[in-house]
């Protein structure tokens, strides 16, 4: 796909797998990398993502779900889930737009992801965007554990998973408060997923402490096109 703004750049789709601390395919997340532009080179997602106009993020958003929905019989056959990110503007976008809205009613393996970064997620009042995106879609929180970790944040919005973020679980995986803190999110929402997992013996060490996912370098990421490789006895799973 080419995205023509001033200038142009390619972006490629890949899978990153999530897997329950079982063993077992869970989930993919849809990862956008992008390359081109002044540089040529690769270009950092989140800081491209951020900076497109409103026309081109739309662009962006539709084409990633597009190439989800292309999928749709692998997922649903799988009973796989697969998660995306959204920003505020994209959220907008969901709720608004036809044709966006036809491919998610349509795919309710889709999960969207709210970063704990978006505005005012953490303050007492909520936000009243992802309250109402929260009673069409299943959420799924990004990021806990960040400097803007609050708890208000799981107390506003039903969520049905939350991400550890990985600097968070680096941090406090081996600490003694790991439990509490892991009891104190599950009372907020259905599974709780790791981000960062880098080692067998950091995966063998969640399996008993109340967290349902796991997800990090320890499970390579795919190509959209061969998604197919992570299905069991297609390819290899690191477990």
């Amino acid at each position: 796909m080419m995205l023509r703004l001033n200038f142009q750049v390619s972006c490629k789709f890949r899978c990153e797998p999530i897997y329950s601390v079982g063993g077992l395919l869970h989930a993919v997340e849809l990862l956008t990398g992008f390359e081109g532009g002044y540089s040529g080179g690769k270009i950092e997602p989140q800081k491209f993502i951020s900076s497109l106009d409103t026309k081109s993020k739309h662009q962006l958003l539709l084409a990633q779900l597009t190439e989800i929905n292309a999928r749709s019989p692998f997922f649903k056959r799988n009973k796989l889930l697969c998660s995306l990110n959204i920003d505020q503007s994209m959220a907008i976008m969901i709720l608004e737009d036809h044709h966006i809205k036809e491919i998610l009613d349509s795919n309710d393996f889709i999960r969207l992801e709210i970063s704990e970064r978006f505005p005012k997620i953490d303050k007492l009042e909520g936000n009243i965007l992802v309250d109402t995106l929260s009673g069409k879609y299943k959420l799924w929180l990004d990021d806990y554990g960040t400097d803007f970790s609050n708890i208000n944040t799981l107390k506003n919005t039903q969520f049905e998973s939350v991400k550890i973020d990985k600097k968070f679980f680096w941090e406090n995986g081996d600490s003694v408060m790991w439990p509490t803190i892991i009891d104190n999110i599950s009372q907020y929402c259905s599974s709780i997923i790791v981000e960062g997992v880098e080692t067998g013996t950091q995966l063998r060490n969640l399996r008993y402490s109340g967290v349902s996912c796991a997800q990090g370098f320890l499970f390579p990421s795919v190509p959209l096109e061969d998604i197919e490789i992570l299905m069991p006895g297609k390819g290899q799973t690191h477990l």
